[in-house]
């Protein structure tokens, strides 16, 4: 169960930021320097070359940045840093139009980083990134000229600025207008009549019926949730294909790392960690024995899921 402590872990992290700050006092400096949002758009503000180091699918990489115009560096929505990638020729960047720039914005190698400053990014000095490729491979004047190319043109960091604020915008507005989950809807009479009178039937019929049935609802919603209610209550009467399909679904639900609206692996993890602490202060066995039962019911959902 002490996988899952939550004492275990801020202990385990405190002795490595221990060695950390005793064995390598710059690095850990450099650490303390982004701790706050505002320390760290003071940086991105000031200096105009830096490392950002960011970690993909736990992968460490490093990208050599010019953070944009002092006076438009910051994201108007999300108040994020934005600096850009030095990889990059900047001289075609600088005669794009608004919407120029944001079809470039959305093509890969990205040319515009983003310094999410309320999050403790890693910042590090540019000599750095100078050593990595594909850095390594270009000329450092040529480097320190893109630089001062994107940190002297205040009309290209605003156009990239207001770019961006579109971007959000579009975004905020398509978002709006998506549909809301299946699930929310039930509080709401949104069936029509024709599928309201099929309910008797569909209620007394066998499983196997209640699957052929599905086809007669004219709402989609309707036929989700019988699905459901089936793979729940007599899954071997689903087809392979629909039973693989329901299950990749509730996967991808479950096992999502962001913020949901509903309880997540690991949503429930956290709150496991949190009562266990809180119950083991009280010394109370009895609850203590019950979340460690619950910690193996969600670790075998948990497993059950990630191997669909």
């Amino acid at each position: 169960s002490d996988a899952h402590s939550a004492l275990f872990d801020a202990n385990l992290t405190m002795k490595i930021l221990g060695l950390v700050k005793k064995k390598q006092p710059n690095t850990w400096d450099t650490f303390l320097n982004t701790a706050n949002r505002s320390d760290t758009e003071t940086i991105i503000k000031k200096e105009n070359l830096i490392t950002l180091n960011e970690y993909f699918y736990g992968k460490s990489r490093l990208y050599l940045c010019a953070p944009l115009h002092p006076k438009h560096c910051i994201h108007p929505i999300y108040q994020w840093g934005q600096a850009v990638d030095l990889r990059v020729d900047v001289e075609p960047l600088l005669k794009m139009s608004i919407n120029e720039l944001k079809m470039e914005m959305k093509k890969t190698p990205k040319f515009l980083r983003t310094i999410r400053s309320n999050k403790a990014p890693i910042i590090i000095d540019a000599e750095y990134g100078m050593k990595v490729e594909p850095y390594n491979t270009i000329d450092p004047d040529l480097i320190k000229q893109r630089a001062q190319i994107v940190r002297n043109n205040e009309k290209f960091s605003q156009n990239i600025l207001t770019a961006l604020r579109e971007v959000a915008e579009e975004k905020e507005e398509l978002k709006s207008q998506e549909d809301i989950h299946a699930e929310e809807s039930i509080y709401n009479k949104f069936t029509s009549n024709k599928d309201t009178a099929l309910f008797p039937e569909w209620h007394a019929a066998s499983w196997e019926d209640k699957l052929r049935l599905l086809d007669k609802f004219e709402d989609k919603r309707l036929v989700g949730f019988g699905k459901k209610i089936i793979y729940q209550e007599a899954p071997e009467v689903l087809p392979p294909d629909m039973l693989r399909t329901i299950k990749m679904g509730i996967a991808k639900r479950i096992l999502s790392e962001k913020r949901e609206k509903w309880w997540t692996v690991s949503t429930c993890f956290m709150e496991i960690d949190t009562l266990r602490d809180k119950y083991s202060n009280e010394n109370d066995a009895e609850k203590l024995k019950f979340l460690d039962e619950l910690n193996t019911y969600v670790m075998s959902v948990q497993k059950k899921y990630e191997n669909v």
